[in-house]
């Protein structure tokens, strides 16, 4: 290697496999954003903006869901719809974006990068989750003190 020559720096990035499978229990909001941010750091601002679309998406559908949920009581089986949902989000979030970053990190990098710790992103996950909770609850006690039940 010349002296002009540089070796390109590796990247710090979340594990792509761990970002899939947490994402299973995160939701793809999750997904996207960890995806997300692994593309900016390798520089692809055109597909991290497509990873954090899916993180949109897969919120406006939770939230949505907040204020469909109710009207849906009473219907067989509505108590699996969100899990439906969520699940089959995943699915499609997993071919089309998680594993695309998947195969781009193994065939450019391997296992030669830095890997980001996932200890503080884990917790963001669970507060995360906690949020979306809240929110819910708050709107069905909000309904039922409003005397709007369904």
């Amino acid at each position: 290697m010349s002296i002009k020559q540089k070796a390109q720096p590796t990247p710090e990035l979340w594990n792509p496999m761990w970002a899939i499978l947490l994402s299973f229990v995160f939701t793809p909001a999750f997904g996207g954003i960890i995806v997300g941010m692994n593309w900016r750091a390798m520089g692809n601002d055109d597909a991290a903006i497509r990873s954090f679309g899916w993180m949109r998406k897969t919120l406006y559908v939770m939230v949505l869901y907040i204020f469909v949920e109710p009207l849906l009581r009473g219907i067989p089986y509505t108590q699996y719809v969100l899990l439906a949902l969520m699940v089959g989000l995943w699915l499609v979030w997993t071919m089309t974006d998680g594993m695309k970053q998947l195969r781009f990190v193994n065939e450019q990098y391997g296992e030669n990068y830095e890997h980001k710790l996932w200890g503080k992103t884990i917790i963001s996950g669970v507060f995360g989750w906690i949020a979306y909770y809240a929110v819910a609850i708050t709107y069905v006690i909000g309904m039922t003190l409003l005397g709007i039940n369904f």
